[in-house]
């Protein structure tokens, strides 16, 4: 499927544009519940949808990071209801919702196999994220939560038709919002080039992105620079190109049991085990080295030195946490074994033990 991208300048009158083209009767909105309003988004919607005749079924029952349960819900009211397409609009748990509901809306299967029939035509899906940094506007798969366990849902048919990236949206996301999603699109961008999987294009999506958001992100917390703000999110959007084909790798497979039992935000989650990831992945064969060497390059650190307390200190400037009290045992038994595997040195279970144990808060 090829994807219809409206980038910062463009995006401003993107949506009314689809929606006069498109002349649907009904639509169903996919949105968060306090982000609609506090980024702008339902003005946005309104002014959009000014002069269609139009009914608009709104959807916000679910819990942040989707589950199951608040996808079948979602599904029953879209079956109920009727519509001639989709729109998400909110952060990536958000999203992810719109993609899933669009997608089962027309297909059959089981997500814990990843199998699945077309049933029916599939509708036009638009997504607006109010967040820079989940990267799930440019991605061809949706996370869910079944029985605790984090499904990666994968199909061309989850790409969104159309994505539209205001950075309008994120300026009013309080600062540690802005920090998890922002660092997570630069663990994003830095995962996928490492990656095992990592080909030229997804390598020149996720150099674009390192360069915008390295040394944007932190301005853009901590000072609330537009023009800061504006270039993290573009660069969350590459950094979802880059992705798309690459994969993520291990800060990425370790951090899902953060979030689902100790409620870390996913971005500060993968920020836990990055820095000692990066010093892991250093010592590699020559052909992955030459890489990090470029990697090192672009992120201006110098190899010569300590790289965990750079790296941890480049973090804590955002407001991200770097240690953490939990249960040895909950994580390592909740590893994503696929994400692990995208890794481009091999982990031992001794080597996770030990990356999880230097980040354990002792307090």
């Amino acid at each position: 499927m090829i994807q219809t991208i409206f980038l910062n300048n463009n995006s401003p009158d993107a949506l009314k544009s689809i929606l006069d083209e498109l002349n649907p009767g009904k639509i169903f909105l996919v949105r968060g519940k306090k982000s609609y309003e506090l980024a702008g988004a339902r003005c946005y919607v309104e002014a959009a949808v000014a002069g269609l005749k139009c009914d608009i079924y709104e959807f916000c029952d679910f819990e942040e990071n989707p589950k199951i349960e608040d996808v079948e819900k979602g599904l029953h009211l879209l079956s109920e209801k009727g519509a001639d397409i989709v729109i998400g609009i909110g952060g990536g748990s958000v999203l992810d919702m719109a993609k899933l509901i669009r997608f089962l809306y027309s297909y059959t299967g089981e997500i814990t196999k990843n199998d699945f029939s077309k049933c029916n035509k599939l509708l036009p899906l638009i997504v607006l994220p109010t967040t820079a940094g989940t990267g799930t506007e440019a991605t061809h798969f949706a996370v869910v939560y079944k029985n605790k366990v984090k499904y990666s849902v994968a199909h061309e048919d989850i790409l969104p038709d159309y994505s539209i990236i205001n950075p309008l949206f994120t300026y009013n996301n309080p600062r540690y919002l802005a920090a998890c999603t922002g660092f997570d699109a630069l663990a994003q961008a830095i995962e996928a080039y490492w990656s095992v999987q990592a080909t030229k294009e997804s390598d020149d999506y996720a150099i674009k992105a390192i360069k915008l958001l390295w040394d944007n992100l932190p301005s853009a917390v901590n000072l609330k620079k537009k023009e800061c703000m504006d270039k993290v999110s573009e660069g969350a959007y590459w950094a979802g190109k880059a992705i798309n084909i690459a994969k993520t790798t291990a800060p990425h497979a370790i951090s899902y049991a953060f979030t689902t039992y100790y409620n870390i935000p996913h971005g500060n989650a993968v920020a836990l085990t990055f820095p000692f990831f990066v010093e892991f992945n250093m010592n590699i064969d020559e052909k992955h080295k030459e890489k990090i060497n470029t990697l090192f390059y672009f992120l201006g650190i110098d190899e010569s030195k300590a790289i965990v307390p750079t790296m941890q200190s480049y973090i804590k400037s955002i407001g991200l946490l770097t240690s953490l009290h939990f249960d040895m045992d909950i994580i390592l038994n909740n590893i994503n074994i696929e994400r692990m595997n995208n890794n481009p040195k091999v982990l031992s279970r001794e080597d996770i033990y030990t990356v999880l144990n230097s980040i354990i808060d002792q307090r």
